[in-house]
């Protein structure tokens, strides 16, 4: 995953992670995941926080009427940029996301969370981004049968830095988010998944017996916004404080190419 909230001498070596190649041989459960999330994406506005080289985001911008993405990592934003056909594309931390509030339809996080530590920040900034009434999806890692604590446990630092953690369901809420569903995914996320990756009846499968969540090693939760505040549109924040429209700052006058690369500032 390409998202932090650490400082930046503790950001992982995302340049040196080719996500591309977790996705070998899993053609299955991409399949299952894409559609499922399909199914629920909705909206005039929406953005993928994490979206690696945009395989969700792929099938975002067919549901939706404009899109944006997010990734810390140039090397995924730029595999992105040559299969996405509208979505614009931005590098940044999710720290403070750089939009106004009540911009979002659609927010997907999706297998980003077990790398945050502490996600009450981040689900307070998804919900200023988001209308009242959007729909977030939030996909994660089945450790219900891992956990002892209600926060969350280091559990993996990867050779790249990547640090993964254990989060009870359970602390994943907020006052401003309206849980509506868990489905789970990932029955043959396996050897038999994988040998006969091409066989997408067993997506198939995958999808209809997602109600059995608890047996699943992954968790897509469907949640609604709900907030009092109003509706805006979404344009990216300059550095400065300006915004971006059409790849260039309204207040100091930077450009930005096909991604709006705020990390480099």
């Amino acid at each position: 995953m390409s998202l932090t909230t650490e400082a930046a001498a503790s950001i992982p070596d995302y340049e040196r992670y080719d996500y591309a190649t977790v996705w070998k041989k899993r053609g299955i459960e991409d399949r299952a995941e894409r559609e499922l999330v399909s199914r629920w994406a909705v909206g005039e506005t929406g953005i993928e926080l994490g979206g690696g080289f945009g395989r969700i985001t792929q099938v975002l911008e067919k549901r939706i009427g404009k899109t944006f993405m997010m990734d810390y990592s140039l090397r995924n934003l730029r595999r992105a940029s040559s299969r996405l056909e509208k979505t614009t594309l931005i590098r940044d931390s999710i720290d403070k996301l750089p939009f106004d509030d009540s911009v979002f339809d659609f927010v997907a996080l999706i297998r980003v969370m077990q790398h945050i530590p502490d996600p009450d920040a981040l689900l307070s900034e998804i919900v200023r981004v988001a209308r009242n009434g959007a729909t977030f999806v939030l996909a994660i890692g089945n450790e219900s049968r891992r956990w002892h604590r209600g926060e969350g446990v280091a559990i993996k630092v990867t050779e790249t830095g990547h640090r993964i953690f254990t989060t009870p369901l359970s602390r994943y809420g907020h006052a401003g988010l309206e849980r509506l569903e868990i489905l789970g995914l990932g029955a043959f996320d396996n050897l038999i998944g994988r040998t006969g990756e091409r066989l997408f009846p067993l997506a198939t499968l995958d999808l209809k017996t997602s109600r059995l969540w608890p047996v699943k090693p992954m968790l897509f939760i469907r949640y609604r916004v709900r907030k009092a505040d109003g509706k805006n549109e979404p344009r990216v924040k300059c550095g400065c404080g300006g915004r971006v429209l059409d790849g260039r700052c309204d207040s100091c006058g930077r450009t930005y190419g096909g991604i709006i690369d705020l990390v480099e500032k």
